[in-house]
């Protein structure tokens, strides 16, 4: 890329600062998205959003492989029992026939996930049922469980006849969450006071394994356990609380191949069931019943899961410990401050589209560690707001070097503003950018120019030692950026750029950086707007009775080589050339001449005829070896002149043209009537000078 394709350059590209401070800033910034996203996480929308795409998470994921838990349901519908009572409660003598086959199948254990509050010892086949249960000895009750006492219900126990016949009995409470869903359950219960009891879940994983406590629940058990589920922070009277790691969707009565095991419960058809779906195992009894409190929904879809089954799930997530972890508050502020910190590293590449890239990549990375810590370990981390996090990321880094490389960009050009024109300040600006850009990738630091033609102008101001004398050192300055200041304004009007300040001087270019084809009238224009600025100063002077100011002036056009020159810790816009010296000279030349514009004769031949020029003839400039045609600018064709130098510039052309024809006699006559009208002038008594020379020797040369 070419320094000056400034419109091909990335818009967002930092050019002046360095890494350190880029990657110190976005750091900044990373740490503090980290911290933003975090409290944008607490809020009810953003939670709304995440438990939603938990869910969907949850249910998209390959469905899990049955575990060591070996499970069994037994789904009790229409077909499996004759009678069904108002209260949805099934025939106790079924019931004990229930439990006498499972003891006979040599199943493990035998829990019973049914509403038996209802029943009394004095009831149709009570006392049958409770032989059968204490003949089994593995038979785990349930009961429904009301902790709330907001609730106005009471808590549903089954009656003591049975749970004294029973190994164990536990309570069920499942509760549905936002949108009505089951994602977690409570595996230890308060009830009132100091009471508390284990659910169902619990109470069969302990029988299953022969311990006090399931071994993986024993951690959990005087702890309390934070769900990524819990919701608006609404407390709850539940010791343990626990988010079920569901092993996939709804099985189905009278299946295998589900996602357990999963039969029907009539008693005939179990008789002649494989031994292997019921010995050594875990065999949950349930009601499949069409009622809406045997069914709820889950994560796993809008099909509603048996509620046997959410047990099942929950039981299975105990006994292997495979539980949902979610981080803490501190937790989860620290790992998004760490997303944050990581992208804050990615965007600090100068570049635009690069620092996409990464963050593409680099949230794609995201994914996938978010999907391998939900599917291999059960981590719900924050989603949403750990792929939102790089993006803001990214934005607020780019948004940071917009802002601030802005304010950078604007206080150079200021600063560089003030010793030169804006438009060098912008070309300098842009200049500085691209050589650190190739400085700082490795490439050769070469000096940044180009060839081209424009044209230059010294100004120096004549006989300005002894000028100074009279000021004080204060002064001196004072009116030294008075002079400068109006004569730089007079470049600046012309589209020129001011090179630099040369003590009492300056050098400015038309042309560049700013390309203008008629670079030479600017320049020529620009001098006349000089010497009429300082003739209005002079005004001002002489009123003050202070001194008269004179300039001298010199202008040339030609091929010369523009652009930065230095190293890396300090660069200066120049013009090198021989164009260039010659200008330089035409400056001093004036003294020699008493003019005060002098212009080459390649200047003049581009102005066309937009001003008075009077040739001075052809001279030797000290050190060059060929003669130079050199100019005075007079005034612009068609201004308004005094008659007297009207009279002088015909006269003057007369005999300069008869001298060039070698009328020596005819410009000896010319140049006398010309002096007559501005008897001061050097060039012309040069001019005399020579050509009376050649009328008495016959030599001479113009």
């Amino acid at each position: 890329m070419a320094p000056n394709d400034r419109e091909k350059t990335d818009p967002l590209e930092i050019p002046l600062t360095s890494f350190r401070s880029r990657l110190i800033r976005n750091i900044l910034i990373g740490l503090s998205v980290g911290v933003l996203v975090f409290f944008l996480s607490e809020t009810l929308l953003v939670k709304d959003l995440e438990l939603l795409i938990t869910d969907s998470r949850i249910r998209d994921r390959p469905h899990r492989l049955p575990g060591n838990t070996p499970i069994t349901l037994i789904l009790i519908d229409e077909e499996s029992f004759g009678a069904v009572r108002a209260t949805q409660e099934v025939s106790l003598d079924y019931l004990a026939q229930l439990v006498d086959l499972l003891r006979q199948r040599g199943a493990k254990v035998i829990g019973l996930d049914l509403e038996l509050s209802g029943y009394r010892i004095g009831d149709e086949g009570a006392e049958r049922f409770r032989d059968s249960i204490r003949l089994a000895g593995n038979v785990v009750l349930s009961g429904r469980a009301f902790p709330d006492p907001t609730l106005g219900q009471k808590n549903r126990h089954p009656p003591g006849f049975l749970v004294e016949a029973a190994k164990a009995s536990g309570l069920q409470h499942l509760n549905p969450g936002p949108y009505g869903r089951v994602r977690d359950g409570y595996a230890r219960l308060r009830l009132t006071g100091d009471q508390k009891a284990n659910a169902l879940a619990v109470q069969v994983v302990q029988v299953y394994e022969g311990g006090d406590l399931p071994k993986t629940f024993a951690k959990l058990h005087e702890t309390n356990w934070t769900t990524p589920f819990t919701w608006r922070g609404d407390s709850n009277p539940y010791d343990v609380h626990i988010p079920i790691n569901f092993r996939g969707p709804r099985s189905e009565p009278g299946r295998v191949d589900g996602t357990y095991i999963c039969l029907k419960g009539e008693l005939n058809g179990l008789s002649v069931v494989d031994d292997r779906f019921l010995r050594d195992r875990i065999v949950l009894v349930g009601s499949a019943l069409d009622y809406q409190a045997n069914r709820m929904l889950t994560p796993m879809g809008d099909v509603e899961m048996w509620t046997t089954e959410i047990v099942a799930n929950l039981a299975e997530t105990i006994s292997k410990g495979d539980y949902l972890r979610s981080l803490t508050r501190g937790g989860r502020l620290l790992f998004l401050m760490l997303v944050g910190f990581v992208a804050a590293i990615l965007c600090t590449n100068r570049k635009l589209l690069p620092v996409m890239l990464l963050v593409l990549l680099y949230t794609l990375g995201l994914m996938f560690f978010l999907r391998l810590g939900l599917y291999d370990e059960g981590l719900l981390l924050p989603y949403l707001p750990t792929l939102l996090a790089p993006w803001i990321t990214a934005l607020g880094s780019v948004g940071a070097r917009v802002a601030l490389d802005d304010r950078e960009i604007r206080l150079l050009r200021e600063v560089f503003g003030r010793s030169v024109s804006p438009a060098i300040a912008q070309e300098l600006v842009a200049k500085i950018a691209y050589e650190r850009e190739r400085s700082s990738t490795g490439a050769s630091p070469a000096l940044l120019s180009e060839e081209c033609v424009s044209s230059i102008l010294f100004l120096d101001v004549a006989n300005f030692t002894p000028l100074s004398e009279t000021f004080s050192p204060e002064r001196l300055f004072i009116f030294t950026n008075e002079l400068l200041d109006r004569l730089a304004d007079a470049v600046f009007e012309n589209k020129g750029s001011l090179i630099r300040y040369t003590g009492d001087g300056l050098i400015a270019l038309f042309g560049r950086p700013i390309v203008r084809e008629d670079h030479a009238y600017l320049a020529c224009e620009a001098a006349l707007r000089m010497q009429e600025a300082l003739n209005e100063l002079n005004g001002q002077r002489q009123r003050r009775g202070e001194p008269l100011v004179q300039i001298r002036i010199g202008i040339n056009t030609g091929s010369m080589v523009v652009g930065l020159l230095g190293g890396h810790q300090r660069y200066d816009y120049s013009v090198l050339g021989n164009e260039v010296n010659i200008a330089a000279r035409f400056e001093r030349l004036n003294k020699d001449f008493g003019t005060t514009i002098l212009v080459g004769e390649e200047t003049v031949r581009n102005l066309k005829d937009e001003f008075i020029c009077r040739p001075l003839g052809s001279i030797t400039l000290k050190g060059k070896t060929h003669q130079v045609a050199v100019f005075e600018l007079v005034c612009r064709t068609g201004e308004a002149i005094s008659d007297s130098l009207r009279n002088f510039l015909r006269y003057y052309e007369m005999g300069y043209l008869a001298i060039r024809s070698n009328r020596i006699e005819d410009a000896v006559a010319a140049f006398n009537q010309a002096l007559s009208f501005k008897p001061d002038d050097l060039a012309t008594q040069k001019l005399l000078a020579r050509a009376e020379e050649r009328t008495r020797t016959g030599t001479g040369l113009l």
